[in-house]
């Protein structure tokens, strides 16, 4: 095997971390680590010690991963890599290793006496052979510890070129008829277009909160969506999200959908005159209950209005004074939550009461953010008299003002591009009382402003 020890050997040592470090960020479902946040390696160190036993602590994974910076490369101790190993299928890191071996032997052709079997041995040097040693048992030596550096950067090189090769190798999700109204049964395809059927558990996640099981011999899977607005509908693999599709349903100006706590089955669509642009800024809990809804439950208010716009999703900003449900039954947090849908992804946020932290939820495309293992609780405001909240995003940064009050800032990689429509989401009832989204390099306006 290889040396952990010995000097000469860091490029093989920090090759082998390398190749952990990337199965790992695989199977924990976000590959690219560069982008990950602080609340990233909180959750992995929860799932760890889930899973192994074995606490690693944010911090030390943010060392292994190169999040800090040291003066020397850090390599974790052996119980450290031992549980890294096992999170990723083998049973301690010497096992790990070994496969890695094979693979280097299976790529380049070595003979298997060439690596000795013994665990991380330092490797043989001139100054350790016996005085009788030949020539050429010595010149072989001499070159071992490079010819294994050298096919062990091969394989990271190779398993990167795989890995790119076998995204195209795995199944698509394909939506027959994406783009629909309120109601709408989607159709979707699974497509394996250049391998056969790779075994393994699928699922597809529709995209409102919803989710089905499927096999791998599944080729078709419908989904009946309630609510009009963008959903990105994703397919997993074991896991893992391998690919998303997109399904739309569109509006005709602003329209107001109810549903229920634990109520996952139905939704209330509430017919309501003129709303917004024509002067009314609420529905009342008596119009949310002639509609279906039990008011006495904790209930929710969905205003949305879903249409493709020319405003750059990466360049824009969305401003809106309003309040949020009184105290009522059913409404302890008084929350608000605001969301605008781009074509690839969405920004999303919410604000409750101070105290509902835990609850709160925070999206800027690839960013995400949950109070339930992130300190969100500069999201907290209680908005029930009224106030006004600001998302402002100018080239990929994002910023969240509420009553001019700047309260988090963050930048994101993946574009937006065009947006597709907003929703405002109250528990209770809500008042929205002024509403206005801009492109802050064109002036295009929202058509729903008000």
């Amino acid at each position: 095997m290889i040396t952990e020890n010995g000097q000469a050997h860091k490029a093989e040592v920090f090759a082998l971390l390398d190749i952990s470090c990337r199965q790992v960020s695989e199977t924990y479902g976000k590959p690219d680590w560069d982008t990950w946040t602080n609340s990233d390696y909180v959750s992995l160190s929860h799932i760890l010690f889930r899973q192994t036993h074995v606490r690693i602590s944010p911090n030390t994974l943010k060392r292994i991963f190169g999040k800090i910076k040291t003066d020397s490369r850090y390599y974790p101790q052996k119980a450290t890599r031992d549980a890294l190993a096992a999170y990723i299928g083998h049973p301690d890191w010497d096992h790990f290793v070994k496969v890695q071996e094979w693979t280097v032997r299976r790529a380049v052709r070595l003979p298997d006496k060439l690596v000795p079997e013994e665990t991380m041995p330092t490797l043989p040097t001139t100054t350790h052979l016996p005085i009788h040693s030949s020539p050429k048992k010595t010149k072989r030596n001499r070159w071992l510890p490079v010819l294994i550096a050298g096919a062990l950067l091969l394989i990271v090189a190779m398993l990167f070129v795989q890995q790119r090769r076998s995204s195209s190798d795995l199944a698509q999700l394909i939506c027959r008829n994406p783009l629909g109204e309120n109601p709408h049964s989607a159709v979707f395809q699974l497509k394996y277009p250049n391998s056969p059927v790779r075994s393994g558990a699928y699922s597809i996640l529709f995209g409102d909160g919803k989710r089905e099981r499927l096999n791998a011999n599944d080729s078709l899977a419908t989904h009946y969506y309630e609510r009009p607005g963008r959903y990105f509908a994703v397919l997993q693999r074991d896991g893992m999200n391998i690919d998303t599709s997109t399904v739309y349903l569109q509006t005709k100006g602003w329209t107001v959908t109810a549903n229920m706590m634990h109520d996952t089955s139905r939704v209330y669509p509430i017919e309501v005159a003129h709303l917004f642009t024509g002067g009314r800024r609420s529905v009342s809990a008596p119009e949310a209950a002639r509609a279906g809804i039990d008011t006495n439950r904790t209930f929710f208010m969905e205003f949305i209005n879903s249409h493709p716009t020319r405003i750059n999703g990466d360049n824009f900003e969305l401003t809106t004074h309003l309040r949020t449900s009184p105290d009522r039954a059913g409404v302890r947090c008084s929350q608000i939550g605001i969301t605008v849908w781009g074509e690839s992804s969405q920004h999303m946020f919410e604000v409750m009461r101070p105290g509902c932290a835990h609850w709160i939820l925070l999206q800027n495309s690839d960013v995400q953010k949950s109070g339930q293992r992130d300190d969100l609780s500069f999201m907290g405001a209680d908005l029930r008299s009224g106030g006004m909240l600001t998302l402002r995003v100018i080239d990929k940064q994002a910023a969240i003002f509420i009553n001019n009050q700047q309260v988090y800032k963050t930048s994101y990689t993946k574009p937006l591009h065009r947006i597709y429509g907003v929703k405002i989401r109250f528990a209770g009832v809500g008042t929205v009382d002024s509403f206005s989204l801009n492109d802050l390099k064109t002036g295009s306006v929202f058509d729903g402003s008000f």
